[in-house]
């Protein structure tokens, strides 16, 4: 985004751990001057300014939201928490990027929604597959039907750790791919069964197994943070033709399978001549090679240019609710 007031822009960071400091380096990375941060425990404040030595430090979360001057809040902070500080930050007309889901209970969420409804504001949740340009690339795909009819849709997200407290694996995880089901099809699946084990402590499952239909698609959810192996991959079944996407492949991450299984039309056929087991063809396959740019600095850029136009931001808190809705029935 060629946008020649981002150096005046003043930010407000919230939360300064893992992801703090990760969208802390991208503003820099995309010319913020003046970034303001504040964490809970004062400790983890000063670890990231010591790794980012242009920051503004600040001991007290009300007086940013009293600077008039600093207009856009982004919170990487624990869903547990949000509701009230965020709540805060909308009553103070700021404009803010929370990192998703946002909020753990729904009865928060529907009225964060009222209180912005009747404001006529929105706020940006970071779902940040929803800025991936292979994601973007695999939309365009599966609309333009060259894959065939979508039989089946797997998605493989699982490391070893982080480990959350405050949520569970489906609930941290799995909203990732979720949100990309939302922004491609334009809607959530139907829920079929939801398989989970709390492997380190009661009540907080570390693996998930959700498997649910879109129309006359199977999809299935696997997540973990209990995984000696990195896995971040998605397979997408066609009547023609398949596609495999692995996110950790930096050389040749999108692959097109022109290979397909089916069983012959035996209506047209006499069955004493014609063999009724499913017929596998394999064809040649092919790199997709795609111009990626940072899905966290395209999200950002899209936070900045949607609240200086006023424009709904794609991953809105309408968005956002669809997802912890969906998972707030199945958890």
């Amino acid at each position: 985004m060629k946008n020649s007031n981002l150096k005046k822009y003043k930010v407000a960071v919230i939360g300064c751990g893992y992801w703090g400091s990760i969208i802390t380096n991208s503003l820099l990375k995309i010319g913020i001057k003046k970034i303001f941060i504040f964490d809970k425990n004062y400790k983890n404040s000063l670890i990231l300014k010591k790794k980012y030595k242009n920051l503004n430090l600040s001991k007290s979360y009300d007086d940013l939201l009293n600077d008039k001057s600093i207009n856009f809040f982004f919170f990487a902070t624990p869903p547990s928490m949000n509701f009230k500080i965020v709540q805060k930050a909308i009553n103070k007309d700021k404009k803010i990027f929370l990192e998703k889901p946002g909020f753990i209970k729904i009865d928060e969420f529907k009225k964060i929604n009222i209180l912005l409804d009747k404001m006529k504001k929105f706020i940006m949740f970071g779902y940040i597959y929803c800025y991936n340009d292979h994601i973007n690339y695999i939309k365009k795909i599966i609309r333009s039907k060259k894959l065939g009819k979508i039989l089946y849709i797997r998605f493989q997200r699982e490391n070893l750790g982080p480990i959350r407290s405050d949520v569970n694996s489906c609930y941290d995880l799995s909203s990732h791919d979720l949100s990309i089901i939302l922004y491609i099809f334009n809607k959530l699946p139907k829920y079929i069964r939801h398989i989970d084990y709390p492997v380190l402590k009661k009540n907080i499952s570390d693996i998930s197994n959700l498997h649910m239909k879109l129309d006359n698609t199977y999809i299935d959810i696997n997540s973990s943070w209990l995984n000696p192996i990195k896995v971040r991959t998605i397979t997408i079944v066609g009547e023609k033709k398949m596609l495999f996407f692995d996110e950790l492949n930096l050389i040749n991450p999108l692959r097109i399978y022109n290979k397909y299984a089916k069983y012959p039309d035996m209506s047209k056929f006499d069955k004493k001549f014609i063999n009724s087991k499913a017929q596998i063809y394999e064809g040649n396959s092919k790199s997709v090679y795609i111009k990626n740019k940072s899905p966290l600095i395209n999200e950002i850029n899209h936070f900045f240019l949607s609240m200086s136009k006023q424009r709904k931001p794609l991953t809105n808190n309408k968005f956002s609710y669809k997802i912890v809705n969906f998972l707030n029935r199945i958890n």
